[in-house]
Parts: structure tokens; sequence; C-alpha cells
């Protein structure tokens, strides 16, 4: 993806007012014919959703708030319209036509962002919305390159989002207190089955919150042990990333780090696969962390 760099390159205008999204989750796609504009306060969101929509090379241009992205849409260029994309934390999205925007080109830009089987349309109070999951964009010729030059034996790195789709999680999760509590939300079912798996005795906090539910409680012993600093039997990072802890008066083994791949392998080394429960948690301070547990096997 191209930037302006050091100086302000031009971009084509767009026939109608790019309005600037007010929230940095939410992004602004303006289509005309082979012409897409995406606007965001938040330039990773934009060049993310900019390279899932556009083909070539794109052009991010600095505004006094947020970013424009520009280029050339790699959908069927013969619609016009413009559809708001909100991200949720959890790396679910939904998109929202706004103005007169066909049904079919929002339904096209979903299955352009969003990961293969995710997409689900619904009317919505103003007409028709999508919702699902957002992919990742392709890897630049840059990245593939460095990619075939890297050393064997490196996991596949899967992080964040990414991580939590892969494993199906239902909830999202929060560290509080250092990483003395856990906050999950979602439904109510996934938010108790959850805390279940890795909170002590009974929640502190568990409230409806709207369509979600809400459980807060601090997170049982081997799981805490993880996030509270390095002790006797805690080994790492490794050449991943990876720390592993043993705890032996609960027989449980614990791995964590940011990539799923490499977590759940070094996990696997020390506990038993069938007892084996993964969770990807949002710490404030360091982003997503995913976290690996088991009873050990016996040696």
């Amino acid at each position: 993806m191209k930037s302006n760099g050091e100086y302000q390159m031009k971009i084509p205008k767009s026939k109608a007012e790019l309005k600037r999204p007010v929230d940095e989750r939410h992004a602004l796609l303006r289509i005309e014919k082979e012409n897409a504009w995406i606007r965001s306060l938040n330039r990773e969101l934009a060049e993310t959703f900019g390279a899932l929509v556009t083909r070539g090379d794109s052009v991010t241009v600095e505004r006094t708030a947020g970013v424009i992205v520009w280029g050339t849409y790699a959908g069927e260029p013969e619609q016009t319209g413009t559809i708001m994309l909100d991200r949720k934390p959890d790396g679910r999205f939904k998109l929202v036509p706004l103005d007169i925007t066909p049904n079919s080109l929002l339904t096209q830009v979903a299955h352009l962002v969003g990961r293969q089987g995710s997409v689900a349309s619904e009317e919505g109070k103003h007409g028709l919305i999508c919702r699902g999951e957002l992919r990742n964009p392709e890897p630049t010729e840059a990245e593939v390159a460095s990619a075939a030059e890297a050393p064997t034996g490196e996991f596949e790195k899967i992080t964040g989002a990414d991580a939590i789709a892969a494993i199906g999680q239902k909830v999202t999760m929060e560290f509080m207190d250092h990483g003395v509590k856990v906050r999950i939300r979602g439904k109510r079912a996934d938010c108790e089955k959850t805390a279940k798996r890795i909170i002590k005795g009974t929640p502190t906090v568990a409230s409806q919150q709207g369509a979600k539910y809400m459980i807060e409680g601090n997170l049982s012993k081997s799981f805490r042990k993880s996030f509270l600093g390095k002790g006797a039997n805690q080994q790492g990072p490794d050449a991943n990333g990876v720390y592993t802890r043993v705890d032996d008066s609960e027989r449980s083994f614990t791995a964590f780090g940011e990539n799923l791949t490499a977590v759940q392998a070094a996990c696997l080394t020390g506990c038993k696969e069938d007892t084996m429960f993964t969770i990807v948690v949002n710490d404030r301070s360091a982003g997503h962390f995913v976290i690996s547990s088991g009873t050990r096997g016996l040696v």
C-alpha cells in the first residue's frame, strides 16, 4: 500500500461528500464504478478495509482527522453506493448501507471483506445489513518474498481476532486488575460455559446488558499464575515468544503468547490433548494474548 510519504498525493474526488466517521471502529466506503474511497479515523482499519475491497496499489492520504484510502474497486465496477463498516473488537463486522445503495453492492462488498462461510444478511431497521468475520488482506509481493526467506520450522502466525475466529470463541474477554480478574461478555450460556473453565468459585459480578451478558470474576489459579510474574516453574519466552508454566499443586500445564499455533503446540508438549482449553484475552496494556492450559500428562 502506498502512502502519501513526504508530500500530499492527489486522488480523484468522489461525486458525493466523504463524511467522516465519528468512531474509530467505523470506516466509510464510497464506490463509484471503478473508484473506491475509504475514510476513517483509524488508519489501520482504513488500510485493512481498502486492501480488501481494492486491487493493485492504493493510496493513503492523511486528513486533519484520520485518513482517506483510494484505489480501484475489486468488485464489479458498474455500481455506486456508500457503505459503513463497523468492526467489532472480536473481529466480526457489520456493513450498513447509506443513502441509495443497491443490495447487490452491499452483498458483494460483504463477500470481499468476510471470511468464507461467515457472511450472513438480515433485514435491519432501515434495510438490508450484512454481518460476518473480517478476513485478513492478501499478503503483498514483498510479504510473500519475506515469508519465503523465513527459516523453516516456524508456526503459522495466527493472532488477535484471527485467533478468536480460529478457535470459535463466542465471547469477548479482557483482563482486569493486572490479570487477577477477567471480564467476559457475550450470550449468557456462552459466558457461563467459559466462566466455569477459567473463573475461581462464583463470579463477583453477573449482569444482563441489553442483548449481552457480562460476568466478572477472579481467574482460576492455573490461568492467573501465568500473568503474575515469572515464577520458579515458568520458562520462556522461546523463539516463538511463548511462555510455559507448570503448577504441580494442580497438575496443570499452561502456555501463553500472541501466536495461537505456537501456544497450542507448546501446551501440547506438557498436557493431555483432550484436557487442553484455549482462550484469547485482551490485555489493555499489551493487546491480545492466547492462553492454553490443560492437565499435565503422567511423567
